[in-house]
């Protein structure tokens, strides 16, 4: 590829499908991925703010129109001289809330000009999307699970309605869809699997020490659940925080079955994308044949516990935070 033909690889989601480890590869990496000809910008789309690995912030400003889109095509324009100049084939730009924002695609599409173009998108099963988005963000704004899932339920998670105005708009070649299921990945890792789809040579590059964003006990979400006035908004993760500096490893789970919704949910929950799932196969993933886009729900997934037994969990979870608070107190005096 001619150095005046720098490509522009936009991994835009989905939520909950290991961004935060993609972000996180590429924030240490940076100096090794400019050595292979990758172009990393900073968080604020340009070559001077600081290396996050994500755009989410300014992407959202566009979005939301309190960033114009004629500053988001300077930038791009920006990006791409400057990119070309230091010798870059490849800028590397990573916000999942650009599945969110289909009106952005137009405006990216012709920013890209004649230049190539590679959109990634990691989808995931929606009904363990449906769990990890409580834990994360909507535990902090429903009071229910079940208020959660009747109004997030056939609205969120529509994988395919979500790709197919940037497939529109850019041509189904440029678009990579990759199921978020460990089996499917290469290495059964999501940063090897980008790597692979990007063409990112991992030798001598630094892999990730641990999770970039790791799911919490469920004890401790329920207890999130019952303080959420302390939550300044969905985003606030500062309770999570906390928590880590005091416990530690135990408060993070264990496993990856949830005793948040029952099997039978699950399966009434991808039941409801069916459709949805079908067409996104058929469309971006035919080479999967006869064979559906996710496995069904089986036990595996689900840790079935009485109510008393979730007390009980959520009683020696805040017995365990006290325990903590006072050994780190007596250290301190």
């Amino acid at each position: 590829m001619p150095l005046d033909e720098t490509e522009l690889i936009l991994h835009i989601g989905g939520a909950k499908c290991g961004s935060s480890a993609i972000q996180a590869f590429l924030r240490q990496n940076a100096q090794g991925l400019r050595d292979q000809g990758i172009a990393l910008p900073g968080k604020a789309l340009d070559f001077t703010s600081e290396v996050t690995g994500e755009q989410i912030w300014a992407f959202e400003d566009v979005a939301t129109g309190s960033a114009g889109t004629e500053a988001l095509t300077e930038r791009l324009s920006e990006l791409f001289t400057t990119a070309e100049t230091r010798g870059a084939n490849r800028i590397v730009l990573s916000a999942e809330n650009i599945c969110n924002h289909a009106s952005l695609a137009p405006v990216l599409a012709r920013a890209c000009g004649n230049r190539s173009i590679k959109v990634v998108f990691y989808v995931r099963r929606q009904d363990d999307f449906l769990i990890s988005s409580w834990q994360q963000w909507h535990l902090k704004v429903f009071d229910t699970v079940e208020a959660y899932l009747a109004d997030r339920v056939g609205r969120v998670g529509c994988w395919n309605s979500m790709i197919t105005p940037w497939a529109d708009v850019m041509g189904d070649e440029n678009i990579v869809v990759r199921p978020f299921v460990r089996d499917r990945l290469k290495n059964r890792d999501v940063v090897a699997d980008f790597c692979d789809v990007v063409g990112v040579d991992q030798n001598g590059l630094s892999p990730l020490a641990g999770a970039a964003n790791p799911s919490f006990d469920e004890a401790l979400a329920r207890l999130a659940h019952r303080v959420r006035d302390v939550f300044d908004g969905p985003h606030d993760n500062q309770f999570y925080e906390v928590m880590v500096r005091l416990l530690g490893k135990d408060a993070l789970k264990q496993g990856s079955a949830s005793s948040l919704i029952s099997l039978e949910t699950r399966r009434r929950i991808l039941a409801r994308y069916d459709d949805e799932n079908q067409a996104l196969k058929e469309r971006f993933l035919p080479d999967f044949g006869d064979a559906p886009l996710f496995q069904a729900p089986t036990s595996s997934n689900v840790c079935e516990i009485s109510e008393a037994k979730k007390l009980s969990e959520d009683m020696a979870m805040l017995t365990r935070c006290v325990y903590a608070l006072a050994t780190k107190c007596d250290k301190a005096s």
